[in-house]
């Protein structure tokens, strides 16, 4: 295991293949809970030259945890090739456990393939990419997807696929927005990203609440027109909810990561996301999501 004391020292050791960090401090009582959990999950690859466990004690290398964004202890991050890919707030042993099993599977999987062909080391990418917590968006269901009291310029589409400017969705007038995601498969979601549309963190959504499997009965009139029963109170025919209070000190760096429950979010069809006021505090100012994704795996 190890300290992790300088940026530079940091800066090195996240180019390696994988490198997991637990950001703690001595007077954090939670920290000290789940750091022997911690050490006992590093122990099986204490000598793999790929797979690195270090821990930064935030107040001795305040630069280390200011630059990765770190506002919490205890936070345990993953790194691939130097760039940050998942984060775990809090000291949640069963969260922890899953995606360092995963991340250290994966990476495993992938330097014992190193000597393989080139297109077998494409497949097992491919693979690999689709075992465990990643980003859901590729399994939504643009077609029937539904939004409901949103602008002309949102859809579905982009939540699927974020445009380069812009914001992804935004109320058509107040504060409330619902937007309905079916999935073109069952799916296990952990956690919902959000950010904030550029200089907009008055309209980002501070009051949300997300609901599982909600039906929407979807009609044509002789004409061709569709319509369907979405509204904003569909998700009291939900199968599971779960409400947050998002306040602006947890949009960092514009972002916000909703942990959603495990009891409520396994095996799911489809999500429904509610949007009920926004940072301004005044429920006649519209609401803007600039990026919203789903991480979570295939059933």
């Amino acid at each position: 295991m190890q300290e992790i004391k300088t940026l530079s020292q940091f800066n090195k050791l996240k180019a390696n293949p994988l490198l997991i960090i637990d950001f703690y401090a001595t007077w954090c009582g939670p920290c000290k809970v789940i750091s022997p959990a911690f050490d006992r999950l590093a122990n099986p690859h204490e000598s793999s030259p790929s797979i690195i466990f270090a821990k930064v004690d935030v107040d001795k290398a305040k630069d280390v945890a200011q630059t990765c964004g770190i506002t919490a202890m205890p936070t345990f991050q993953v790194f691939k090739n130097g760039s940050k890919v998942d984060e775990v707030k809090g000291a949640d042993v069963q969260q922890l456990t899953t995606k360092i099993g995963y991340y250290t599977a994966a990476a495993a999987k992938e330097n014992t393939g190193q000597g393989a062909s080139s297109t077998s080391g494409l497949k097992s990418k491919k693979a690999d990419s689709t075992a465990g917590p990643g980003s859901l968006r590729s399994l939504i269901d643009i077609d029937a997807a539904k939004l409901f009291n949103n602008s002309n310029l949102s859809s579905a589409r982009n939540i699927a696929s974020p445009p380069p400017a812009g914001y992804a969705v935004a109320s058509a007038s107040g504060a409330r927005l619902l937007i309905h995601l079916p999935f073109t498969q069952a799916v296990s979601a952990s956690h919902l990203h959000i950010s904030i549309a550029k200089d907009s963190l008055s309209n980002a959504p501070s009051r949300i609440q997300v609901g599982t499997n909600v039906p929407v009965r979807v009609t044509k009139s002789p004409e061709g027109v569709e319509s369907n029963d979405l509204d904003l109170e569909s998700l009291t025919k939900a199968e599971n909810t779960q409400a947050f209070n998002v306040f602006s000190d947890e949009y960092v760096d514009g972002k916000a990561e909703l942990k959603l429950k495990t009891s409520k979010f396994t095996a799911i069809k489809s999500l429904t996301i509610r949007v009920d006021a926004n940072l301004s505090g005044d429920e006649k100012t519209i609401s803007k999501i600039g990026t919203m994704d789903i991480i979570g795996s295939k059933v």
